[in-house]
Parts: C-alpha cells; structure tokens; sequence
C-alpha cells in the first residue's frame, strides 16, 4: 500500500475489471476500491494547497475587516474636523437711538 491514500484508491480502480465467472470478488473488489476512494476523501491531504488558500482567505477577510473600520473612523473623524459654514447674518440697519457722527 502506498502512503498516498488517492493513489491508492486509483490503483484498486483502474484494476477493477467485470468478472462474469465469479461476480462475488468483483464486488469485493469494489467494495474496497469505494472504501478507499471514502479513506482518501476523508485523509488530509498535505501537499494539498487548500488548507494554505482557507488560511490566505481568512487573513484576506480580517484586512478587509480591518481596512473597512480604519475607513470608517478616518471618515467620522473627517465629518469632525470638517467646518461648517456659518450662517450668515444680516447686516444690521442703524439703530434710530443711536447718534450718527458726521464723517465730513
């Protein structure tokens, strides 16, 4: 047995061939290649890259994450410091109680 549990499970099924004088060991023999092709779908693979990609994919999210809150604090602290105008007021008429001072 090889310590590749797929290429194992390749090996009992390219093997597998009809056997119409003794059907009772063909279907043995497929038992067992099933079995191992379940073994080698449930064994993890270690020159598998997905573990690697699941590990890539969740420090990927957590930047996001992270990125998504720095954006939203730098835009409540731009809505902060950003002024807003003031309203305008009207020029004030001359008060009639007040004197005027001639300018001539």
């Amino acid at each position: 047995m090889t310590l590749d549990p797929l290429a194992e499970a390749a090996r009992l099924i390219a093997g597998l061939r009809p056997d119409w004088r003794d059907a009772e060991t063909f279907y043995a023999r497929r038992s067992e290649a099933l079995a191992a092709l379940r073994a080698a779908a449930a064994a993890p693979c270690a020159a598998c890259p997905a573990d690697g990609l699941r590990e890539r994919l969740a420090r990927a999210h957590a930047l996001l994450r992270h990125a998504a809150a720095e954006a939203a604090r730098l835009r409540r602290m731009l809505a902060s410091a950003a002024t807003r105008p003031k309203p305008r007021r009207r020029r004030a008429e001359p008060d009639p109680r007040q004197a005027a001072l001639p300018l001539a």
